[in-house]
């Protein structure tokens, strides 16, 4: 373990864990590469102190700045993230970001989604509501704007999609639906706009808030995690990738309006089907090529699409 990634993890424990504890052993170990493509470990780490000897785990990655300075402001406001330092704040380079290990502790074979469900829908409304109309405060955030969205579609799905077109299996399986998928991309920057100056709906967004970012900690509350693509925008991008059923998506409408965001239902239900069409472009873009791969790359195709026709 290099010096720099050393120094960051004791001062993580020491603010976070223990500020007596000794460090005993570590374990490092590698996890599996997100879709940023960053490099994960996760540490098994005994400690001791006057009283007795205990382990933990912790996560390092090299994190963007727009990560580290995120996760540092909502640590700050209590929200539900995990707790995390680094030896940098200021460098715009990737730098050692060491964080709690949301999930190491928790028994997934028995869950009370339910439970889990509300709590989740509180802690992502409480997120939402601190920070509502707050860009004064925020400026160092990226805006997720109308240039934002068509470098998504010209960088990244685009050129996938394309690929897909022109391939016979994916014509086989999908081709009654290519037309309706290009006439969505034709206006969807278009239509986008309207959600993107919707200043009732701004604040800080995850904006990659797929089921891979949201771990439970200790059975009862959900964290939200990796902030890599954190901006201030329109907070339909978290609800209508998060809440695939608009059910869901209203009782979090609700849940806003009794923190002081009131969004009209009618309003509400337009700008999610807006927002759920691009995002269902925006994210089969990663599994076109994977589509054939197994059932469970097929699958996230086909809720993609879903959601890009809906």
């Amino acid at each position: 373990m290099n010096t720099e990634l050393r120094n960051t993890m004791l001062n993580t424990i020491d603010r976070f864990v223990s500020p007596n504890a000794e460090i005993l052993s570590i374990k490092d170990f590698d996890l599996a590469y997100g879709t940023s493509a960053v490099e994960l470990k996760r540490h098994e780490i005994l400690l001791r102190n006057d009283i007795h000897d205990w382990s933990i785990n912790l996560i390092s990655k090299k994190a963007s700045l727009i990560e580290r300075r995120t996760l540092n402001y909502l640590n700050d406001q209590s929200a539900n993230v995990p707790f995390s330092f680094t030896l940098n704040m200021t460098s715009n380079s990737r730098e050692y970001l060491c964080m709690q290990d949301v999930d190491y502790e928790t028994d997934y074979n028995n869950l009370d989604i339910e439970l889990l469900q509300k709590n989740e829908q509180a802690a992502l409304a409480d997120i939402h509501a601190f920070n509502f109309k707050k860009y004064y405060k925020l400026k160092w955030l990226p805006l997720l704007d109308s240039e934002y969205i068509q470098s998504v579609l010209n960088e990244k799905w685009g050129p996938n999609w394309n690929n897909a077109k022109s391939d016979p299996d994916f014509i086989s399986h999908f081709g009654d639906l290519i037309p309706e998928i290009d006439k969505t991309a034709d206006h969807i920057v278009k239509d986008m706009d309207k959600v993107l100056k919707d200043e009732s709906s701004h604040t800080l967004i995850h904006n990659d808030l797929h089921p891979g970012n949201t771990l439970v900690y200790k059975n009862r509350k959900v964290y939200f995690i990796d902030w890599e693509e954190a901006h201030y925008g329109s907070l339909y991008f978290d609800v209508a990738l998060r809440y695939r059923a608009f059910s869901q998506a209203e009782n979090y409408r609700i849940l806003l309006n009794s923190r002081g965001i009131n969004l009209s239902e009618d309003k509400f239900k337009l700008n999610y089907t807006i927002t759920s069409r691009y995002l269902g472009l925006r994210y089969m873009s990663w599994f076109l090529s994977k589509w054939k791969d197994d059932k469970i790359m097929l699958d996230e195709l086909n809720k993609y699409i879903n959601m890009t026709v809906s």
